[in-house]
């Protein structure tokens, strides 16, 4: 978005982000509960769909629209994605490190 801000841009990457959420993300994080007790693994669940998803998506609209306000725009919002995208990676990177340390323990 920060190199080309179209609207073909941006669905390209909505298609892009959706199909590889359902065929590798979404699958990958379910992996991560197979070290986690079954009453822990329901709680963890609940809490990461009401308070993360949620609550991320709200924070995400009142970030655009204080974006939107300074008058950056689609630009500065890219950039922003692109930090938080990396990140999100790091964090991505960590749990897979400490899920194979708590798999390792179990087996």
């Amino acid at each position: 978005m920060a190199a080309l801000p179209a609207v073909s841009t941006l669905v390209a990457f909505q298609v892009l982000r959706r199909s590889s959420d359902y065929a590798i993300a979404r699958p990958t994080r379910e992996v991560l509960y197979t070290v986690v007790p079954r009453e822990d693994r329901y709680k963890a669940k609940s809490c990461i769909d009401t308070v993360v998803y949620r609550g991320g998506a709200q924070i995400g609209a009142w970030t655009y629209a204080l974006i939107a306000m300074t008058g950056f725009g689609s630009t500065l919002m890219a950039a922003i994605a692109i930090g938080l995208a990396a990140l999100w990676l790091i964090n991505g990177l960590w749990l897979g490190r400490r899920q194979t340390l708590l798999a390792g323990r179990e087996g």
